[in-house]
């Protein structure tokens, strides 16, 4: 029976057991940090990977892969998204804005999977994982994600 409802996830406010739960199962053992958005010209939201790799072509930076997590407390569900962010004189910075505006992120490197170009059209990437009621619904798997223009891409499971 497909259930429908409305999620409105946005940053956690602390570390609970949904995301300690979501950590064990990427097998991540650092802990997640909150990032303030730092605005950086001609970001896009939805764009981390672009923004990401732009940025370090003029800046003495480096990209840092992981995932930022999300939650809808009131439905009970939590995900955790795979992200792109710079590292940039030693401190972890997000530059990518969100399409809800939220103004922080809890983010947790994942320098261990796939990341990265794949192709000069096509990034490495892996599937959101989400959890209702504190039990797995979606696990991750890898994907590509393939840039088809400036504005659209396609997704392609590995």
């Amino acid at each position: 029976m497909a259930v429908n409802m409305k999620l409105k996830p946005k940053t956690p406010k602390k570390v609970n057991a949904a995301i300690k739960n979501i950590l064990n199962e990427l097998g991540v053992k650092e802990s997640p940090v909150y990032l303030p958005l730092t605005l950086s010209e001609n970001s896009r939201a939805g764009y981390c990977f672009n923004n990401c790799e732009d940025y370090v072509k003029s800046k003495n930076a480096d990209v840092i892969y992981g995932w930022m997590f999300w939650e809808d407390r009131k439905n009970s569900f939590t995900e955790a998204e795979f992200h792109a962010v710079i590292k940039e004189d030693g401190k972890l910075k997000d530059i990518t804005p969100r399409v809800n505006n939220e103004s922080e992120i809890l983010f947790v490197p994942d320098m261990e999977r796939n990341h990265g170009r794949k192709s000069d059209d096509s990034w490495y990437s892996w599937a959101n994982v989400k959890m209702f009621d504190n039990v797995i619904a979606e696990r991750t798997h890898p994907l590509e994600i393939k840039e088809l223009d400036d504005d659209y891409s396609e997704i392609i499971r590995l």
